[in-house]
This record gives structure tokens, C-alpha cells and sequence, in this order.
């Protein structure tokens, strides 16, 4: 139950218990002013959560704990609002704006020919950075994906380019090197001999010889760079390059002059296409 104080209009929570002990007699706990609880008595709603009444105060009075006005009930013949007037109360912001049928269906056409040409130009430009990653990469390619080969060949008949095995020389090993005279008679003739091996599971590039001559203090005296056509056999196919896990002999013969070498380094190179 609550009831009403008559001189400050607050609403308080009250025990029908109490007030009959004290004959209704109350204390207002906001304005001080006692009153009888009895005349103004009304229902609390459900919603509102139980409470005991406050402390006695002076006088035998009960002095009270204001009640909210959202949680009281409507005093006895006061008029309930309705709902749907205080929905219609309530500000909700300005109303959505409202897109016509053919705003909805149908867009700019000056800009959707804009995005269209931004598609196409995207599209050509992925085609674009494909066919160069293609063409430095065909190599790579072709051993790591061997069914794209006769497509990489065929590019190339077209763009005048070869498919030809990758340049590794570091998969590729010096099994045995020498350097020997051949002449007694000529002792500035003297011959190369190397061993190569590949190492990778696929065919690789031949690759370039890097020759350096040295005297017995191993001070470079000459140095050459020999390419694949200069030191395979006539009819090698240097394009076909050296299978996997195969192996080579080469033999190269040297004219020094008057540099009477003691010694040689031999190291490979990448080298140039055929």
C-alpha cells in the first residue's frame, strides 16, 4: 500500500499493520509534516518491488521512504493514460527517408559505366602481371609444374622466347677438377679436366666455367669465364641442359703462353640464355 502526503504530494510505501497501531498517524520523510496515512491509502502496482515502512519517528509518527511516481498506482478516480498515449508522447527522431521505386531500382548510369570500365581495367591488369610472372618465371615453372610446359612452350612460340631448364650452379657439384700439360714439347698447352654433377631432382641450365689461373703464390695470373657452347661436344643440345642426377666430363684445352701457371681455381656461374 502508499499513500499521499497532502503537503508536499510525495508518495511513500506504508504497512496497513502500522498504521493501525498509530492510528494512520505518519511523518513525511521529505517535507517533515505528519498526517494521517489512512485517507490517501492506494494499491502499490505489481511491478514495484516490496518494501518495509520506514522507522517510527517522533510523536508515534512513521516517518517514510518516498516512492517514485513511475512505481506507484494510479490514485482511486484518477483516469489511467493509455498506452498509446504515451507512445504518441514519445520523441522518436525525424521519420526514415522514403526511396522511390525508381530511385531503388535503378542507379546512376553515368556511374555504373564508371564502375564497369574500373572492372574491366582491373581484370586487364590482373592479366597483365600474369603473363609477366609467366615469362620470367617460365623456367620455374615448368620444372615445379610440368603440365604447364606445352602451354609455356606454346606462349613462346608466339612471343619469340625459349622454355629453357632453370640456371642453379649451386645444385650443381665439381666432382674432380686437374690441370695437366699435354705437350712435353709445348709446356704452355695444358688441358682442363671437370667432373659435374647434378644434384637437383629436376634438369638444370648448363652452367658457365670460372677459370683462374694462379702462380705458386696463388696470385690470380689470368681468369676466363667459359660459356656452355664452349666447352660441350659439338651437337650438344645446350637448351635440353643437364638432366637430373646426371653427370658430365669436361675437357678444355689451354693455351697460357709465357704465364707458366702452378695452380687454378674453378668455380660456376649462371649463365647467359643460348
Amino acid at each position: 500500500m502508499i499513500t499521499q502526503c497532502p503537503a508536499c504530494g510525495t508518495h511513500f510505501r506504508v504497512a496497513p499493520e502500522q498504521l493501525q497501531v498509530h492510528q494512520g498517524q505518519v511523518r513525511c520523510g521529505r517535507c517533515m509534516t505528519v498526517f494521517d496515512g489512512l485517507r490517501a491509502l492506494a494499491a502499490l502496482s505489481e511491478t514495484a518491488p516490496d518494501a518495509a515502512a520506514g522507522n517510527v519517528g517522533e510523536a508515534g509518527a512513521f516517518r517514510l521512504e518516498p516512492v517514485e511516481p513511475a512505481q506507484t498506482a494510479a490514485p482511486q478516480g484518477a483516469p489511467a493514460r493509455a498506452p498509446e498515449a504515451e507512445a504518441a508522447g514519445k520523441e522518436y527522431g525525424p521519420e526514415p527517408e522514403q526511396l522511390s521505386l525508381d530511385e531503388e531500382l535503378f542507379a546512376d548510369p553515368a556511374q555504373m559505366r564508371r564502375d564497369r570500365l574500373w572492372a574491366v581495367g582491373a581484370a586487364l591488369l590482373v592479366l597483365v602481371l600474369v603473363g609477366q610472372a609467366a615469362y620470367f618465371y617460365r623456367a620455374e615453372l615448368a620444372v615445379n609444374y610440368p603440365a604447364l610446359k606445352p602451354y609455356l612452350v606454346k606462349l613462346c612460340d608466339v612471343i619469340q622466347c625459349k622454355v629453357l631448364p632453370p640456371q642453379r650452379p649451386r645444385l650443381i657439384a665439381i666432382e674432380a677438377s686437374d690441370l695437366q700439360a699435354t705437350d712435353p714439347k709445348r709446356p704452355g698447352v695444358i688441358q682442363l679436366t671437370a667432373t659435374l654433377r647434378n644434384h637437383a631432382g629436376h634438369d638444370l641450365g648448363y652452367p658457365a666455367l670460372d677459370l683462374v689461373l694462379t702462380n705458386t703464390k696463388e696470385h690470380t695470373l689470368a681468369r676466363r669465364v667459359f660459356l656452355p657452347k664452349e666447352y660441350l661436344e659439338r651437337g650438344k643440345d645446350i637448351a635440353s641442359g643437364l638432366p637430373a642426377n646426371a653427370e658430365i666430363t669436361v675437357r678444355l684445352d689451354l693455351d697460357t703462353g709465357d704465364l707458366s701457371p702452378a695452380g687454378f681455381r674453378l668455380d660456376l656461374l649462371p649463365a647467359p640464355p643460348p
